[in-house]
């Protein structure tokens, strides 16, 4: 068990306890390929504790040269969800984001599904705006994963996924408005009530009664 450093009362506290985690994360990052399960667990739980202050530290994990390192964070990140905890889940998005983008197959992959299986679960409604900004993001690839994501959200948050689906159905990227008719075909199974509601609209809209079409059929 990692035991957060006790505040200081001295004006240099903070400066104090970052560093004695950024030591303690230099021993854990020379374990991880010798105790692995360990590290991971010891590492959520400074995730767990520090907040703000390892963000910055772990943050560097995700550009680190070891696709092990990269993956432990991960693990880390989503071993330390807890929906007790609802602050949390910016730092572990932040975390987990440019994972997602790995250049390593392995690492992209076990980001995503983390993401999925267990950050979209756990923070439903603080996930909603985080992807809320990756649909704005110039990026189509980043586009793209946010509306499947957005597909994957419980059904209380339909309505609110439905206006940015509504939005993305506008794009000039195909990729994207294929995406979109995805994610209405998986909504329109989870909540059909809003969904078919929502797809009436579109069906009276030059712009979108195409899309509302295919996602009807």
């Amino acid at each position: 068990m990692v035991r957060r450093p006790s505040v200081l009362s001295d004006p240099f506290a903070a400066d104090q306890e970052e560093a004695i985690f950024a030591k303690a994360l230099s021993e854990l990052r020379a374990k991880i390929s010798s105790d692995g399960q360990n590290a991971v667990t010891a590492l959520a739980s400074f995730l767990a504790q520090g907040g703000a202050l390892v963000f910055p530290l772990l943050r560097a994990w995700a550009e680190d040269h070891d696709p092990q390192v990269r993956k432990s964070l991960v693990k880390a990140a989503e071993k330390a969800a807890d929906p007790a905890d609802p602050f949390r889940a910016v730092f572990l998005f932040g975390l987990i984001e440019p994972l997602l983008w790995d250049p390593d197959p392995s690492v992209r992959t076990l980001a995503r599904k983390a993401l999925r299986e267990k950050l979209l679960p756990t923070y439903p409604e603080e996930a909603l705006e985080i992807l809320a900004q990756w649909t704005a993001d110039p990026d189509p690839k980043k586009k793209i994963f946010a509306v499947e994501c957005l597909g994957r959200l419980p059904p209380s948050l339909a309505r609110r996924a439905l206006i940015l689906l509504r939005h993305l159905g506008r794009s000039e990227e195909g990729k994207v408005r294929k995406a979109v008719i995805r994610a209405l075909r998986r909504w329109r199974w989870a909540a059909p009530n809003p969904v078919e509601g929502e797809l009436r609209g579109w069906l009276a809209d030059p712009g979108l009664s195409e899309l509302a079409q295919r996602a009807l059929s």
